[in-house]
């Protein structure tokens, strides 16, 4: 072997990667379109048609840039860390990891009504690091569930279709606003 197959060999496969990467950019532009939904009754009454729009554009360009650096940041922890712990199997624990941060972000969120304490921050990292660990361990010994989970992977893959192009397109308008 070569030194570029040993390097090559220690990345997760294409396929897996885009099936992470179809996850983590449905969390990322369906939360910042649910923000923006959330937001626009007050939007419409302080700006214009065109000023909204423009808003939504970098909503979606900063979703898309955060979809690729969630993916990149997994993609090149996978090959930091021993094949069986990430790279073997990427697909599925990738999707595990991202639904259970998702959870995690969502949960931590509702609850920051006042700055929290050591011990909250340390349960708001290590519950779902423990969590993760024994969801993706008892995976082995479930396969309906593993196939239940792929199943739904495979089905959110296609918003790829539709999300990108949004995130594309939007990160023109804000380097077209940007630049002028």
């Amino acid at each position: 072997m070569t030194g570029l197959e040993l390097i090559r060999n220690r990345f997760p496969d294409r396929k897996d990667v885009l099936a992470v990467f179809g996850i983590v950019v449905f969390v990322c532009y369906s939360w910042s379109l649910l923000g923006f939904l959330n937001e626009l009754s007050s939007f419409l009454l302080y700006f214009t048609v065109t000023e909204i729009g423009n808003i939504f554009a970098f909503m979606m360009a900063f979703a898309l840039l955060e979809s690729l650096a969630v993916t990149g940041f997994l993609y090149l922890l996978s090959a930091i860390l021993p094949s069986g712990w990430l790279r073997d199997g990427f697909a599925l624990k990738g999707f595990v990891i991202i639904i259970i941060a998702t959870a995690t972000s969502i949960l931590f969120q509702r609850s920051l009504d006042e700055y929290p304490s050591a011990l909250i921050l340390a349960a708001t990292v290590l519950v779902p690091f423990v969590l993760t660990v024994a969801v993706i361990l008892a995976l082995r010994s479930l396969p309906r569930i593993k196939n239940i989970l792929v199943n739904i992977q495979d089905r959110i893959l296609i918003m790829l279709v539709i999300y990108v192009p949004i995130g594309l397109l939007s990160f023109g308008v804000v380097l077209y606003r940007n630049l002028l």
